[in-house]
């Protein structure tokens, strides 16, 4: 193959991970090797380097991750509200520690009323901000618009490449408004975002309604629910619980650069081989979960396309989210990728001169 060729020319480096895990002990995440690689290609001159993606037998603690709470805000969820807005500061806190870089934005619903109320953000404190603004009142009927919240949640500036999940604070089940749960199943999957509802019916003390929140979550597809109590603890126990569990599984994996190579650099993957399922294009695809480490190999090809510097990020995609990344540079003129044959005579004229300097030296 011509990339055995390459470490002679090439410099690349594998760059350790050491991130904060969910618990103490060792950080675990998910890597992708090598972490760094530079090449100098002329343009129209091609590269193919050898990757391999872990995923870890645990939640990765270097992921791109976007979460949007939805409040139900109606008069029964004032216990909810004030334990939430206790736990908010420390509990992203806690999440961007235990799962890498975390962006947070804020929703609600009412009856009558839905919508955004605060953008997604990497600034805790704006997040912050917005959950100290929502209060409890109104409603008095039942059941809640919460299709309209979780819709409005699908309408954020979710970034390339996050993981993807929408948290629903409610203690009632859902009715139609402006949204449904076939279109707020079908603006979700769009998004491939993964709801999980955290569950203050029994709190509250609306047990024996009908339909009850667990059972309008639930009917979104993939969607979890966790019951919980109104303690700051409690609700954040619950939040993590589901983040957790909602990186346990997975059905894809590929390498990507989320077109950040362009203009300069095309960037092409070919899945190689899987130590489970199988490799279809630039996926690797199956019925995958966290219980075991697991390896996946891809060749990447860069070519380029035009002249000038370039330095990027490739990715491990699990699901189409990032979980590591990779730093790649290109030089800013190009140059030229020496055939094989080119290596060989440059590899015998360099044997040549050692022969000839030992037999002086004899």
């Amino acid at each position: 193959m011509f990339t055995a060729f390459l470490p002679a020319l090439r410099r690349f480096a594998a760059v350790g991970l050491g991130l904060v895990g969910l618990f103490a002990g060792p950080a675990i995440a998910d890597t992708i090797s090598p972490t760094s690689f530079s090449a100098d290609l002329g343009v129209g001159e091609s590269v193919t380097l050898r990757k391999t993606v872990t995923v870890s037998a645990a939640p990765p603690s270097s992921a791109l991750v976007d979460v949007m709470f939805v409040f139900d805000t109606t008069g029964s969820m004032g216990p909810s509200i004030n334990a939430a807005k206790a736990t908010a500061t420390s509990l992203l806190t806690t999440l961007n520690s235990t799962f890498g870089n975390v962006s947070s934005g804020t929703a609600f619903y009412n009856d009558p009323g839905a919508g955004l109320t605060s953008a997604l953000t990497t600034t805790i404190a704006t997040t912050q901000t917005a959950i100290n603004a929502f209060s409890a009142g109104g409603g008095g009927d039942f059941a809640e618009l919460g299709w309209d919240g979780i819709t409005a949640a699908t309408t954020a500036n979710w970034r390339a490449g996050s993981n993807r999940f929408i948290i629903v604070l409610g203690d009632a089940g859902f009715k139609n408004g402006a949204a449904t749960l076939a279109s707020t199943q079908a603006a979700v999957g769009v998004d491939n975002a993964k709801v999980i509802g955290i569950d203050f019916t029994a709190a509250n003390g609306n047990t024996g309604l009908t339909p009850t929140f667990a059972s309008s979550i639930l009917s979104l597809t993939g969607a979890q629910n966790f019951a919980s109590t109104n303690t700051a603890a409690s609700i954040a126990a619950s939040i993590i619980s589901g983040i957790t569990t909602g990186f346990s599984t997975y059905n894809s994996v590929t390498v990507d650069d989320l077109n950040g190579g362009l203009p300069q650099i095309d960037v092409t993957t070919t899945c190689v081989s899987a130590s489970t399922g199988t490799c279809s294009g630039a996926l690797a695809t199956g019925s995958f979960d966290r219980s075991v480490e697991r390896t996946f190999t891809f060749d990447v090809t860069y070519t380029r396309l035009a002249e000038g510097f370039k330095s990027f990020n490739t990715y491990a995609l699990v699901n189409g989210g990032i979980t590591a990344t990779q730093v790649d540079s290109f030089g800013p003129n190009g140059g030229t990728v020496p055939e094989p044959g080119t290596l060989a005579l440059v590899a015998a004229s360099l044997f040549g001169m050692v022969a000839a300097r030992r037999r002086r030296a004899a």
